[in-house]
């Protein structure tokens, strides 16, 4: 019993602290596809710039990149930089999108990035999969949204 409530307890603490979001982007070191380090200063100007971070073996961000998918042509016209952060292997990605968000992938305003030691995931406080970050143009957070449901509505944010 003393170690339920101590799981608990964590689960608890940990939860209070995700919610602690950086008001401005951080910085962070991930990788591309192709293996190039990516960070903070490879932010595209003058645009919002949306993060999403999921793992291709969950089932609510499976189900976030069909929607994202459906909305291809309206993020493809929006004044965004997409990019969608794996915390997964390059190949399993790059299967993730062939299968679930083919025309996010052709995007020219989408970055795949890769967080293969969840240095990513620990700067930033991501919360459950997926979560999502969306920066305006001076890297100011606007919106987090937790789960697949909400994935899409960063485009509501932009002006």
């Amino acid at each position: 019993m003393k170690y339920i409530i101590l799981f608990l307890s964590l689960i608890i603490t940990q939860a209070s602290f995700a919610q602690d979001y950086p008001e401005s982007l951080p910085d962070f070191k991930i990788f591309t596809l192709e293996g190039n380090t990516f960070n903070q200063n490879d932010i595209e100007k003058n645009t919002y710039t949306y993060f999403v971070y999921f793992n291709p073996t969950c089932g609510h961000c499976k189900t976030a990149f069909k929607s994202l998918n459906f909305k291809s042509e309206q993020i493809k016209k929006a004044k965004v930089k997409l990019y969608p952060v794996s915390a997964n292997t390059v190949e399993e990605t790059n299967k993730f999108f062939e299968q679930y968000a083919p025309n996010i992938q052709s995007l020219t305003n989408t970055k795949i990035l890769i967080d293969d030691d969840y240095k990513f995931a620990d700067a930033f406080f991501v919360g459950p999969f997926p979560t999502s970050f969306l920066y305006d143009k001076d890297n100011k957070l606007v919106k987090v949204f937790e789960g697949g449901e909400d994935v899409v509505l960063f485009l509501n944010e932009l002006n």
